[in-house]
């Protein structure tokens, strides 16, 4: 971990309080001249760090500014992070990125269209959020690539758990949701090259609301933000976090051991849900019904398990695969 890293990690532990540069000179280890020197790197980067003579150092704005070179720092891999203002979609500006040799971490501080499955939008207002997208060559084949969007949705879990100390569930198959409300959205693009077959580039979009924000009327009842934290988190480490995690859950990929996370955080299975979507009459928003079915188990592909409880195929089995489907329970 840099210097910086530390130094914001201290200030993070120890809030409000004035802390010496003699004193993080000696926690570290380090020259009281290193010491600031980092600090002027972090005021440079947008930290607000108030100085005052004889007494020392304190963070005045508790560490939430997105700092490339901190997420970066505190990603275990070789990577590229970037940083905008405002963009339309951080999926849209990854597809433009032409040179992949190493993954691309592009997090936006405010989205205009940010995008989720099915043509949806995703509120993305300005520093309310996490919005980024991880765009990078896969070196594997279709055996990882069907379970990317499983992947993700299980690495932002153990994210939040880790970083925001609270558990979160998974609606099939790419929701994050806390206490009954959508806190997370995930998309999942790739790009195959013709002329071999295989996937040449994935782009994993990921959007979580991490703090207190007023959604839209369409939203409100639906929506929420990482409430009742029990830690103090701030929104790089959370970005670190969930690259962390989810080029673990690749490098070290298990399919057993991800489904089975995976499913232990499943808030539908056993459940009587709703199934929308082309296969099954129109989607909610534009009036559908839906096919009542319970959703059964995940199977080994990440896709859903369901028997149908109404219509021509009530009881039967089926797995559930399609981009075109969306589950909601009934309630």
């Amino acid at each position: 971990m840099s210097t910086k890293s530390q130094i914001l990690e201290i200030f993070n532990d120890r809030t409000a309080e004035y802390i010496s540069g003699q004193e993080l000179a000696d926690i570290l280890g380090l020259s009281r001249n290193s010491v600031w020197k980092a600090i002027k790197k972090l005021q440079d980067e947008g930290f607000t760090i108030e100085s005052k003579p004889s007494t020392g150092y304190r963070l005045i704005q508790k560490g939430d500014v997105l700092s490339a070179d901190y997420i970066k720092e505190n990603v275990g891999l070789p990577c590229k992070v970037q940083i905008l203002d405002k963009v339309d979609s951080t999926n849209n500006y990854a597809k433009r990125i032409e040179n992949l040799s190493v993954p691309h971490i592009v997090i936006a501080k405010e989205q205009t269209h940010g995008r989720g499955r099915l043509g949806r939008s995703f509120y993305s207002p300005v520093s309310k959020g996490l919005y980024m997208t991880i765009a990078f060559e896969p070196e594997f084949g279709l055996d990882k690539s069907m379970l990317i969007t499983t992947v993700a949705a299980l690495a932002v879990c153990q994210a939040i758990e880790s970083v925001v100390g609270i558990g979160p569930k998974i609606k099939w198959v790419n929701d994050i949701y806390l206490q009954g409300k959508k806190i997370c959205g995930i998309l999942t693009e790739a790009e195959t090259n013709f002329e071999t077959g295989n996937i040449s580039r994935i782009i994993v979009g990921i959007g979580i609301n991490c703090f207190e924000q007023i959604f839209p009327e369409e939203i409100e009842s639906k929506a929420t933000y990482l409430k009742d934290a029990k830690k103090d988190f701030t929104r790089n480490d959370l970005a670190a976090a969930v690259v962390n995690k989810f080029f673990g859950l690749i490098e070290n990929f298990d399919k057993r051991t991800i489904l089975r996370e995976y499913k232990s955080r499943s808030m539908i299975l056993g459940e009587q849900i709703l199934l929308y979507g082309a296969s099954y009459s129109q989607m909610p928003e534009n009036g559908g019904r839906g096919v009542k079915a319970r959703a059964i188990d995940i199977d080994e592909n990440g896709g859903l398990v369901v028997e149908y409880m109404e219509g021509r195929r009530s009881r039967e089995m089926d797995v559930i695969t399609s981009g075109e489907v969306t589950v909601r329970k009934d309630i």
